[in-house]
């Protein structure tokens, strides 16, 4: 498929802190999770954005991945396939920065996404482990309680 918009991301390496490899590889689909209700997420990406999304809506502060060993899990070519994501990063970026000239430093939107995302994963998984339910059944519930917050 064509791809339609100029990824400024396509170098950009996605990484997680590595303590919470044992999440992403329990909840994003992998050789090892093949069964939805328990790996909701169909790719680690997926995650990912889910933990940005949750950081950004609760105006929580991001992790500094500097200080943690990282583990590489994708290159933002994968924003390709869902391009609407790379609006959003230059959304998230202008929420956070301020300024619009933040738009133009691409290496420092993802450093903040990735640290975004990091700081949201707990709350991931907290969504889909408390509760009786299995993770997708979980996540399902929280999320409509969100909502109706």
């Amino acid at each position: 498929m064509a791809q339609r918009y100029h990824n400024p991301f396509s170098n950009a390496r996605l990484v997680y802190p590595v303590d919470q490899g044992d999440h992403y590889n329990r909840f994003a689909k992998n050789q090892n999770s093949l069964r939805v209700d328990e790996s909701p997420f169909p790719r680690m990406i997926d995650f990912w954005w889910t933990g940005l999304l949750l950081a950004t809506r609760n105006g929580l502060k991001p992790v500094d991945l500097n200080e943690h060993r990282t583990r590489y899990f994708a290159s933002g070519t994968i924003l390709d396939s869902d391009p609407w994501r790379i609006q959003y990063l230059r959304l998230i970026a202008l929420q956070f920065k301020g300024d619009p000239q933040a738009l133009t430093r691409h290496v420092e939107i993802i450093t903040l996404a990735n640290g975004l995302a990091a700081a949201g994963v707990p709350c991931v998984v907290k969504m889909l482990t408390d509760g009786a339910e299995s993770p997708i059944w979980n996540l399902s519930n929280a999320v409509e309680r969100l909502l109706a917050e």
